[in-house]
């Protein structure tokens, strides 16, 4: 579904970009799925097995194996996320002595879509971490381990000064991600594939701008571990912009997402990304005080009242290299929002950013007597695409060096993400009513995702939402809710609506009017 997620894969998927981005918390020591005791009672759970090997075809003991992401039968192209709140706490299994991990799953994804494959990730110290994809009637899907090379390095500031502390890399090594810094001031990676390919160096120099290596190309060949010593660090691309003259003064909620993308040619996925994210203040103006020199740096930008405009294939294309212009017109057709890009050449950078109109949806939920309901979670999917990496929700921020905090505190990057409200997730207040001010033109579903509480099905998308068309005017909806288990028998969905109800809904909506 290129245009938007479905209300419902979105409240399951929102947070599974993550797994690209980090690694989950440690592993739990368990041989068996009690820890997947915790789902809840009213969703089949499913079993299926794998068998962790080596490239000998021994098993792996002790390999910790995880559910990163789902897809479903119907549509094998979709990605669910593993919902907590819906399946319990994500089952982390270690392998026994035979390699066998017994892993749990949902039989149906929805009431429309059964699992059909589950990604798989596999984590041992002396093997590159895996991800792939299984089908879940392999009995058992057999996972083999590849053994790989380490990292090591150490680095300097500009005057000479070795650093010791908050040191992290970026490479585009697959398996790669994960790195430990040593009390010696030595960063050493995880176990990364074999192949020639490209790190960067940072320091995050506290309550000062990032400092930046180079991009150091690295050919591994046949050994087991690369040392690179007193890696010089220095200030990166110092970025300014603002966003156009067409954005009503002062701007309110504004941020800029700034993500670089790096793709191997090799391969199909990026092979390392940097991200950060900058205010913009009531004057429009935002800035980056370092981000890594000589990249092309793609910018989404976020406000009240307005949506980011589209840049044009050439000037995409022009940043860029290496992209395919079919490919890159069809992205921008395609997805509600794409980035506008400036190649960060020098030490010092500026972009203008265009922005278009939005119009605003304001929401009320009410129970079956007309009440409103307070303090409920509604949501809805505009997206966004990032060339060379891939599809998220309008306005997520995935910043780099904010996820390196989180992980260093100790607090667990799944739980933070999931309680961080964003633009197109908010709660309703005292009377029901929410507000979403940055709506992109199209075709929304809007949806509340609360334990205690259902909605029917709406007539168009056969979701339990509702879906509406958004132009170029502000509107007004309401969604009823009824109690989990309460809906009468018959009226579960609106396509039990009767022919001049369902016809006048649809002119409704092909109009503009439904409110």
């Amino acid at each position: 579904m290129p245009n938007s997620l479905s209300i419902t894969s979105y409240l399951l998927a929102c947070f599974c970009a993550l797994a690209t981005l980090c690694q989950p918390c440690q592993a739990q020591n368990e041989k068996s799925t009690d820890s997947a005791k915790s789902k809840k009672n009213d969703i089949e759970m499913l079993e299926c097995r794998v068998k962790v090997v080596d490239p000998d075809g021994f098993a792996v003991e002790d390999a910790t194996v995880f559910c990163t992401g789902l897809r479903s039968k119907e549509e094998p192209g979709s990605h669910w996320g593993w919902g907590e709140e819906l399946l319990g706490k994500l089952p982390r299994i270690q392998t026994d002595s035979e390699g066998i991990a017994v892993m749990p799953y949902p039989r149906q994804l929805s009431e429309e879509f059964s699992t059909g494959q589950m990604t798989w990730s596999v984590e041992h110290p002396a093997f590159v971490n895996y991800r792939r994809d299984h089908s879940v009637d392999d009995d058992p899907a057999e996972i083999v381990l590849e053994r790989g090379f380490r990292i090591a390095l150490t680095a300097k500031r500009a005057d000479g000064e070795k650093i010791m502390e908050n040191l992290h890399a970026v490479a585009s090594f697959e398996g790669g991600g994960k790195w430990e810094l040593k009390k010696n001031g030595m960063l050493v990676s995880s176990v990364m594939k074999k192949q020639d390919g490209i790190l960067r160096v940072a320091f995050f120099d506290k309550d000062k701008p990032t400092l930046f290596s180079n991009e150091i190309e690295i050919k591994p060949g046949d050994k087991s571990r690369v040392l690179l010593k007193d890696i010089e660090l220095s200030p990166g691309c110092w970025l300014k912009g603002s966003l156009d003259e067409s954005v009503d003064r002062p701007v309110k909620n504004g941020y800029v997402i700034a993500c670089i993308y790096k793709r191997d040619p090799e391969l199909r996925r990026s092979s390392w990304r940097w991200a950060d994210e900058a205010p913009i203040d009531a004057d429009g103006n935002f800035e980056f005080e370092s981000l890594p020199k000589g990249e092309a740096i793609q910018m989404i930008p976020i406000c009240d009242g307005f949506v980011p405009a589209k840049p044009t294939a050439e000037e995409v294309l022009g940043a860029i290299q290496g992209l395919d212009p079919n490919q890159v017109n069809g992205m921008i057709g395609a997805f509600r929002a794409t980035p506008q890009v400036v190649k960060a050449e020098e030490s010092e950078a500026t972009k203008i950013l265009k922005m278009t109109k939005a119009p605003s949806v304001t929401v009320k939920v009410v129970d079956q007597n007309g009440v409103g309901v307070p303090d409920v979670r509604v949501a809805t999917a505009p997206n966004q695409y990032w060339f060379q990496g891939g599809s998220q929700i309008l306005g997520g921020s995935y910043p780099t060096r904010k996820i390196w905090e989180i992980e260093k505190s100790g607090v667990d990057l799944a739980t933070y993400y999931k309680n961080k409200m964003h633009p197109y997730m908010l709660r309703t207040d005292k009377n029901g009513v929410v507000t979403f001010k940055t709506m992109p033109a199209g075709q929304h579903d809007f949806g509340v995702y609360e334990q205690e509480w259902e909605m029917k099905k709406d007539l168009m998308s056969g979701e339990r939402s509702k879906q509406i068309q958004v132009r170029d005017s502000d509107r007004e909806i309401t969604i009823e809710l009824f109690p989990k288990g309460s809906l009468p028998r018959g009226e579960d969905g609106a396509l039990e609506q009767s022919l001049g109800e369902a016809l006048n809904g649809l002119w409704n909506e092909l109009t503009g009017q439904a409110k």
